[in-house]
C-alpha cells in the first residue's frame, strides 16, 4: 500500500536500492499452529511512470521477465533467507499492469526473521514461546548501531515492512504489542509502531514487536 507511513524508507537508503517501478506490495504470513509459517508477497499494479515509451517497456521487462521464471526480487529476498519448501510465484498478469504473487514455506516464523536480519545486516533478533495452548512471536530489533549498506536479496523482503501482516489459521489473537488486530484471525503493524520504529532508528535504541495467540482445543 501506499498510504501508510514510509518509515521503512530509511532502510531503503541504508540497505538496498528502491525500484522505480510503482507498485502496491502486500506481505502476508499464515501462521500454523506449529509455529510454521507461509509468507506471501503480493506485488499489484505494477508498472512504469517512465515518460519515454521506450524507457518504459524496458523498465516493465527488467521487472517481469525474472518473474515468469521465478527470478524476480521477491523471489530471490525469500530464497536468500532460507525457505523449506520450492518458492512458488504465480504471475496472475503477464500485461501492464502486472500482478505477480510469491510465496515460501518455513517450518518457524522466527527464524525465517533470524535470518531476515542476519542477510540484511540489520541487528536484531526473533523468538517463538510456546506455552500450553499459546503461542508468542516476539521480534526485537536494535539501531544503537549504525546500519551498513547490504546488497543481499533478502533486503527486498524490507521495502514494505509497514505492510506485513499476519493471518493465523486456526485459533485467535490474543494480544499484540505494536499489533492493530482488526479480527480474531488477523494482525498488521499499527502505525503507532512505525512511527515509534522510526524515533527508535532516529534515537539508535532498540524496539520490540510482540504477537500473541492461542489455539482452543474446540478448533475456534
Amino acid at each position: 500500500m501506499r498510504t501508510r507511513l514510509r518509515t521503512t524508507s530509511i532502510l531503503l537508503v541504508l540497505l538496498a536500492p528502491a525500484g522505480c517501478l510503482q507498485k502496491d506490495t502486500t506481505h502476508t504470513l499464515y501462521l500454523s499452529a506449529d509455529g510454521s509459517v507461509r509468507w506471501t508477497v503480493e506485488e499489484t499494479n505494477v508498472y512504469s511512470d517512465e515518460a519515454d515509451a521506450g524507457a518504459r517497456f524496458t523498465e516493465e521487462q527488467v521487472y517481469i521477465g525474472p518473474a515468469l521464471i521465478g527470478a524476480h526480487r521477491a523471489a530471490l529476498g525469500l530464497q536468500a533467507i532460507g525457505p523449506d519448501a520450492p518458492i512458488r510465484t504465480t504471475v496472475v498478469r503477464d500485461e501492464r499492469p502486472f500482478h505477480v504473487v510469491t510465496d515460501a514455506r518455513f517450518l518457524r516464523v522466527d527464524r525465517a526473521f533470524e535470518r531476515l536480519f542476519r542477510q540484511s545486516g540489520l541487528r536484531g533478533s526473533a523468538s517463538l514461546d510456546r506455552l500450553d495452548d499459546r503461542n508468542a512471536l516476539r521480534i526485537r530489533l536494535d539501531f544503537g548501531q549504525e546500519l551498513e549498506e547490504n546488497d543481499s536479496p533478502a533486503t527486498a523482503l524490507l521495502e514494505d515492512f509497514e505492510n506485513v501482516s499476519f493471518v493465523l489459521t486456526e485459533g485467535r489473537f490474543i494480544a499484540g504489542g505494536g499489533f492493530d488486530v482488526p479480527g480474531r484471525t488477523k494482525a498488521v503493524i499499527s502505525n503507532e509502531w512505525i512511527a515509534r520504529m522510526e524515533e527508535a532508528m532516529k534515537g539508535r535504541r532498540e524496539i520490540q514487536l510482540v504477537l500473541t495467540w492461542m489455539y482452543e482445543a474446540d478448533g475456534r
